[in-house]
């Protein structure tokens, strides 16, 4: 299936080649799709990932606008044509 990607991190820029689309094998879920944005582009390894291999904290996803912290987090599961958007932290004050 494909999804279209969306990267909100200044990185973007640091990729070489059009990021922002991505096939996944049917039933992926956000963190499928990281994973696999990751092997495409192992440069941002560091930034996505922690030392343990797990997502960092701050790192937070949309799919198609809504926030996967209200749903099943980064278990989430992708269909065809969705909208992720990988979000930098927000801090405010």
């Amino acid at each position: 299936m494909n999804i279209t990607l969306e990267i909100a991190f200044s990185f973007k820029r640091e990729l070489a080649e059009d990021y922002s689309a991505l096939e996944l094998a049917e039933g992926a879920t956000v963190r499928d799709a990281i994973v696999a944005l990751v092997e495409r582009f192992p440069e941002i390894r560091e930034r996505l990932f922690d030392e343990q291999g797990g997502i960092r904290r701050h790192i937070n996803a949309l799919v198609n606008g809504g926030n996967i912290q209200f749903r099943e987090r980064f278990d989430t599961r992708l269909r065809e044509g969705d909208r992720l958007s990988i979000l930098p932290p927000v801090g405010g004050g």
